[in-house]
């Protein structure tokens, strides 16, 4: 019935159906293809298989409604073409709010300490930035860039509250670690 990449109209059908074996052939079938594409994009290999990987949980999440108006290989390589250019609005979005930051620093007077400190919690705060969940980070780095939660929900596909929880839960979490790291530098 569903062996090997021999009818896609088929493993789509079963998909449709919740077949989560028709998910893993579909999974098998083009991980590696895809995986290489977007890797000769971003040149990055976490970030492809982050890329890759979220099409594929994309595809099961949404499957009830699937619907694919051409052939299997167009619509996943088309999922994977629009997740990276998500990836490089979220670098170049991440590359603004750092140079925003030190443009505001820039016009600060401060001592050789002080620049120190900086640069150990600006590494600190890009790293866990990082670490962030994908649709966290680009929500918390897109509200940085100053577009109001509706752009942001719209962007993403996100309900509105859900953007406003991924910016808030992205926010506890800097205070966190940067009041674990830099106690003396936290407001109550």
């Amino acid at each position: 019935m569903l062996q090997g990449s021999g009818n896609n109209e088929e493993l789509v059908r079963q998909l449709k159906l919740g077949n989560e074996v028709a998910y893993d052939l579909l999974y098998e079938q083009y991980w590696k293809r895809l995986y290489i594409h977007v890797l000769s994009r971003v040149k990055d290999e976490d970030a492809a298989k982050d890329i890759v990987q979220n099409v594929f949980i994309s595809i099961w999440e949404r499957k009830d409604a699937l619907e694919i108006h051409t052939s299997l290989d167009q619509f996943l390589f088309g999922a994977v073409k629009l997740k990276v250019l998500n990836y490089f609005r979220a670098e170049k979005m991440e590359e603004r709010v750092m140079e925003y930051t030190l443009q505001k620093l820039e016009r600060a007077s401060v001592s050789i300490h002080e620049l120190s400190d900086y640069y150990d919690l600006e590494k600190l705060i890009e790293t866990e930035i990082r670490e962030l969940p994908e649709k966290m980070r680009h929500a918390y780095l897109m509200r940085n860039a100053h577009l109001s939660t509706s752009e942001i929900a719209e962007k993403l596909n996100l309900a509105e509250q859900t953007v406003s929880n991924h910016v808030s839960e992205a926010m506890r979490r800097l205070r966190k670690k940067l009041g674990d790291k830099f106690p003396e530098r936290m407001i109550s």
